[in-house]
């Protein structure tokens, strides 16, 4: 199948180099051009991979690109800048993967590791969100900003409380994004994954219980399903990849998946 290059539309992932990350990027639709950034160089490897599929296809010439980002360092948008020219692009999407648990560590003792995982799971997805609206413009519709929630944001996790607290900041960020942008025509939401099978899973099981379990096929195909309907709906939320999307757009609560005391 030929695809058009008119009207251009590129997904930036973090996270690219393995888990959620790397399954979402193997299975986007071919009119997508990529850029796969990770901590180290598996994201390479996804390219590599990708580009092997697409190999098999008939004039499919998009573009996928890596980077290899310490997103707990100084956040430098200048290297992402220089692999792409992004005002090439009529459309561009993040979808933000990249995040890490804090060490277990027994009673009181949560002194450490504060600043690697707030910068990883917090600070990276604000910069890169900074960085990328230089390039957004009101006659754009439906650039999508779907950044990963997890376990904690939602409720208390106490096996894990550093990372509990940077993703609950995480989805109160996106809420309060969704009203300062509002009139952007950027459609940013959390998404909820349920736990699915990864390393980062792995560990947290041999601490702690995790509740909804998910396949990640299924968190593959939400992703798609959100990028090829009109996400204005979802905009501030915290959406899980189980819910009724149908409901999401019927329910005229304002205050309908997000982060509210209950009286």
């Amino acid at each position: 199948m030929k695809y058009s290059r008119s009207n251009k539309e590129i997904i930036v992932i973090t996270g690219a180099g393995q888990g959620i990350g790397k399954e979402i990027a193997k299975n986007l639709d071919h009119k997508y051009d990529i850029l796969l950034i990770s901590k180290s160089l598996n994201c390479k490897k996804t390219s590599e991979e990708i580009l092997k599929k697409d190999s098999k296809l008939v004039n499919c010439s998009r573009i996928i690109k890596y980077l290899k980002l310490d997103l707990e360092k100084n956040f430098n948008f200048t290297k992402i800048e220089k692999k792409i020219n992004f005002k090439e692009y009529h459309k561009i999407h993040l979808i933000l993967c990249a995040g890490i648990v804090d060490q277990y560590q027994e009673g009181y003792k949560y002194t450490s590791n504060w600043k690697k995982v707030f910068n990883i799971n917090l600070f990276s997805n604000i910069h890169l969100i900074n960085s990328f609206l230089k390039f957004y413009n009101k006659k754009q519709k439906q650039n999508k900003i779907i950044v990963f929630s997890g376990g904690g944001a939602a409720s208390s996790f106490k096996k894990f409380p550093i990372y509990s607290a940077s993703k609950t900041a995480l989805v109160r960020t996106v809420e309060n994004y969704s009203e300062i942008l509002s009139k952007r025509n950027i459609s940013i939401f959390a998404i909820a994954p349920g736990a699915v099978k990864t390393k980062m899973l792995l560990k947290v099981q041999k601490i702690a219980k995790v509740r909804t379990k998910s396949k990640v096929e299924d968190v593959v195909k939400f992703i798609n399903k959100c990028l090829q309907i009109n996400t204005n709906s979802f905009n501030g939320k915290l959406v899980h990849i189980k819910d009724d999307l149908s409901k999401i757009s019927k329910n005229k609560n304002k205050n309908y998946l997000k982060l509210r005391r209950i009286q």
